[in-house]
């Protein structure tokens, strides 16, 4: 396993506080009322692109205690002043608010450092920087530039400020509050600058009522346990994992974090397998819209490990779990909302290109497909993993109650089922990898457990061959079974307990493990709150992937169906 690229591992995992809508995403500071960076998501230039600072943005003050509105909507307080950060629903651009509890000046202030464009790694784009002031919609506007404008911020102020000195570094000061700060985000000035405009002229009370009435919407009708945790990993989920570009489009991605390794891409896993059923149960139009997108713009490229937002591969290499993430993404929505003939038309010729993909990956004699990478995204040891193979069987019988032809889906989903029977299964237990009649892997990995196998469909709870497999990936003799006040399942990955573990352990219907798992999402300080890619099982802290927003919509999937016995 040399070739493997594994997760960073962190000694003190970073302080960072999340928000945004889908067209603006923004990282504050815990501590006090500061953004270190805000941006947008781009088709153009195929990643995250941001205007970071040190800080950007800043309110003046000391002694400063954090809250958050509805689990997303930060807020500071002092003795003096209460700050509020909202990204308003629909809106591309944010609004910050200035309370005074007492009489005295009021002072914000930035230093804006570089543009960043971020996929895995982000690069300081080569830009210069130019500031104005717009008598004709009255904002102030910024600027980066190379041959043409890349990135714009326009600012209007509600009282305007006393005092201003506008630049790359600036300072805006007031006699008296209350203040709200609008700030406009677009590709260049003149949409920053009246979208700035616009702003102020919804107003602060109206931008508000909108957002709360939006992030309510989304945690409806729950009803499982832990709702605080649900909401707070659902509500980070839609808008990191997700947005609408500067071009206009929604597209999927891993996460708009910086503080995740691989932020800014596209995996069809992390997108359609995690992130989906989620979105799924918190907003079916907008699930629609994206499942639509990730089929027309990246289905061209089925199973590709990694992949530019606009579609071509970004890290090559074939996995069978994202090829499957497509036509069991497509069965879920239509299970939810019932046979839609003008969708499934529509999507039918993405998909049949990824069934054809798939198909030249089949054994030559069985009924078997290989894959190249693991759920992991690490290469295998064997090319026929039995989780891979049973989520495409699953994905395939699912599919064919609205698929013309799907009778021939159910044939060979039912003989890869029949296959796997007989092939993956040693010493009464599934192996991980295998090749048939030869040689095979009892192991496991949390991003694609064999846990999940009931749930997804696959086989019963009852299964004995399922509960030996289960016994043991939950047992000492698996080698990441990871025991502590924080226990789990992890992989060579990432050698902790993992935050998929914990979706796999509510999903797998096993009442003691959910029980734990179950504790760990309640009493675990993890990444600020959210569940990371790893964390350490005595003290529960992140070790690898924080700002993980497609994980985050994988646990508030879990939390929600983990209570229902039925495939889901």
């Amino acid at each position: 396993m040399e070739l493997m690229t594994p997760a960073p591992i962190l000694d003190t995992p970073p302080a960072h506080l999340p928000t945004g809508n889908l067209e603006v995403h923004v990282e504050a500071s815990p501590q006090a009322p500061t953004i270190s960076r805000m941006g947008v998501a781009s088709l153009g230039l195929n990643g995250l692109l941001d205007w970071v600072g040190a800080p950007l943005l800043e309110v003046s003050g000391q002694g400063w205690q954090v809250s958050r509105l509805s689990d997303w909507i930060p807020i500071w307080e002092n003795a003096q002043l209460t700050v509020t950060l909202l990204a308003p629903y629909g809106e591309r651009g944010l609004a910050l608010r200035l309370e005074p509890k007492q009489n005295g000046p009021l002072q914000v202030a930035g230093n804006l450092e570089y543009l960043g464009l971020r996929r895995f790694r982000e690069e300081r784009l080569e830009a210069a920087f130019r500031t104005g002031h717009d008598a004709w919609t009255g904002s102030y506007v910024l600027e980066a530039r190379s041959e043409r404008t890349l990135l714009a911020l326009g600012l209007q102020a509600d009282p305007p400020p006393t005092r201003i000195d506008w630049g790359p570094q600036f300072v805006l000061e007031w006699a008296h509050g209350p203040v709200t700060l609008y700030l406009g985000l677009a590709p260049e000035a003149d949409g920053a600058r009246t979208t700035a405009l616009h702003l102020r002229r919804v107003g602060w009370e109206g931008l508000l009522r909108k957002t709360l009435h939006k992030l309510a919407l989304l945690t409806t009708n729950y009803t499982g346990p832990l709702y605080e945790v649900y909401r707070r990993h659902l509500i980070f989920s839609y808008f990191y994992a997700q947005a609408d570009t500067l071009e206009g489009e929604p597209v999927l991605l891993t996460s708009r974090s910086p503080h995740y390794y691989v932020s800014g891409a596209y995996w069809a896993r992390d997108a359609l397998l995690w992130f989906f059923p989620a979105l799924l149960k918190a907003d079916r139009k907008r699930a629609r819209e994206v499942l639509k997108a990730a089929f027309r713009r990246q289905a061209r490229w089925p199973g590709e490990h990694a992949q530019y937002l606009a579609g071509p591969p970004l890290y090559p290499g074939f996995e069978l779990d994202q090829a499957a993430a497509y036509p069991l993404a497509l069965a879920r929505y239509l299970e939810a909302t019932g046979p839609n003939p003008e969708l499934v038309s529509e999507l039918r010729a993405p998909l049949e290109g990824v069934l054809a993909r798939v198909a030249e990956e089949k054994h030559p004699s069985l009924p078997l497909y290989r894959t190249f990478l693991s759920p992991t995204d690490d290469p295998v040891q064997e090319p026929y993993l039995t989780y891979d193979n049973a989520l495409w069987a699953v994905a395939l019988e699912r599919l064919s109650p609205f698929w013309q032809g799907g009778e021939a889906l159910k044939l060979e989903a039912r003989a890869i089922r029949e296959t796997l029977y007989r092939q993956a299964e040693r010493n009464g237990r599934f192996v991980f990898s295998f090749e048939p009649g030869g040689a095979h892997t009892f192991s496991d990995e949390p991003a694609g457990s064999l846990l999940l196998l009931p749930h997804l469909g696959f086989c019963s709870r009852q299964d004995p061959i399922w509960q030996a497999t289960a016994l043991w990936i939950l047992g000492n003799d698996n080698p990441h079974h990871y025991k502590g006040r924080f226990p789990g399942e992890g992989s060579a990955h990432f050698p902790f307990p993992s935050g998929f573990g914990l979706a796999n352990r509510i999903l797998s219907g096993l009442l003691r493990p959910a029980g734990d798992a179950l504790m760990v999402l309640e009493q675990a300080p993890l990444d600020q709150g959210y569940a990371p890619e790893s964390f350490d099982p005595e003290t529960g802290q992140a070790r690898t992937g924080v700002g993980f927003a497609a994980l985050a919509g994988f646990i508030a999937y879990a939390l929600a169906a983990g209570s229902r016995l039925n495939p889901a």
